[in-house]
């Protein structure tokens, strides 16, 4: 019995000695968050195995689209509106999603307990912004046109927080079925609720007890230790910059962020906004000559909108994740994501 297990030992030692020498991997920590990621850069030979080619996408005319004629379609009259250029012709519109998730018509949020549940009303905001092209991705708009979009959602930002009722609010876009678009026709949402969502808080207690622990920012520190290796940066303007993260998520994930620390998404000073725009524009347009229009989410990540002196400590910023991959079951039961291409030659293929 001892020798069977010895000789058991020895060719398991074997057995993972040549592992290792076939197929290297990786698990990394987000150190904003303290999620695990595993980067396993060998599942696949080369990028452009992941490239969904000859992707026909099915274009919704115009005739059938719900946000062509906006009020003759039953949507409410906007909270907002922009022209461009001129005030004959609307360049965007905000305002309530016909089948909202969230009203603010509750007369109340008290908490109560249902059974070993927590329950709270559904109070809150959901809202769309409509972009009057009908044709035009988000990736074919100008620098300009796309600051003009982000102090849009500023503006409106800054009206609902307003409401004290709120505590967080989600800023996204879905493009493709694979990113959960329902409508073809590009639009962004805007969703307020009463709650700081629990992966979101997460991330807010990790980066406030490293400001705590170091006496700086944890967003910072990456930002620094991207510009220092250089390996990963996609695009790098005055004061913002556009990357794959080390611990990216899934492959060819960017992060758009300013490299000056701030915190509020609402309070960026419109200098930093055009800049955005600018990186914003580019990685949109490389994204989508590259990797042949993929589907992707968009989605700012900023602090809350209650106690803001507490999350000083955090650092907003825009996330863009194609939709390459699809979690299964290990990502789904253990919330470890597997990246099959290393950040590092995503950024080389995208910049090739």
């Amino acid at each position: 019995m001892k020798q069977k297990k010895k000789n058991y030992s020895k060719n398991f030692q074997q057995s993972k000695n040549h592992l290792v020498k076939e197929y290297v991997s990786e698990l990394r920590q987000n150190p904003s968050s303290k999620d695990w990621v595993a980067i396993a850069s060998r599942r696949v030979k080369k990028p452009e195995e992941l490239i969904i080619k000859n992707q026909k996408r099915i274009v919704v005319p115009k005739k059938n689209c719900p946000f062509e004629n906006l009020q003759k379609s039953g949507n409410k009259s906007p909270v907002l509106i922009k022209y461009l250029p001129n005030k004959k012709n609307w360049f965007l519109q905000i305002f309530e999603n016909k089948y909202p998730a969230f009203q603010p018509n509750h007369n109340f949020i008290t908490e109560k307990k249902v059974g070993p549940y927590k329950v709270i009303g559904g109070y809150g905001y959901h809202e769309l912004l409509v972009l009057k092209d009908h044709y035009k991705l988000l990736a074919d708009y100008s620098s300009k046109e796309l600051a003009i979009i982000l102090e849009a959602l500023q503006e409106r930002y800054c009206q609902i927080a307003q409401d004290k009722k709120i505590q967080y609010i989600s800023i996204f876009h879905n493009w493709g079925k694979l990113a959960g678009a329902s409508v073809y026709h590009p639009h962004l949402q805007i969703i307020a609720i009463p709650v700081i969502p629990s992966r979101l808080k997460h991330s807010l207690i990790s980066s406030y007890n490293y400001w705590r622990k170091n006496h700086s920012c944890v967003h910072c520190e990456i930002n620094n230790f991207e510009l220092k290796e250089k390996k990963r940066i996609l695009i790098k303007e005055k004061n913002v910059m556009a990357f794959s993260p080390f611990i990216s998520v899934e492959p060819f994930a960017i992060r758009i962020i300013p490299i000056k620390h701030i915190s509020h998404f609402e309070e960026t000073p419109k200098e930093i906004i055009n800049s955005i725009a600018i990186v914003l524009e580019k990685t949109l347009k490389i994204l989508k000559k590259k990797l042949n229009n993929p589907d992707f989410n968009l989605f700012i990540h900023t602090a809350p909108t209650v106690e803001e002196n507490k999350y000083n400590c955090y650092h907003w910023h825009i996330e863009i994740i194609p939709k390459i991959s699809i979690s299964a079951g290990f990502e789904l039961s253990t919330g470890i994501e597997i990246t099959v291409i290393d950040p590092n030659e995503a950024i080389k293929f995208l910049k090739s």
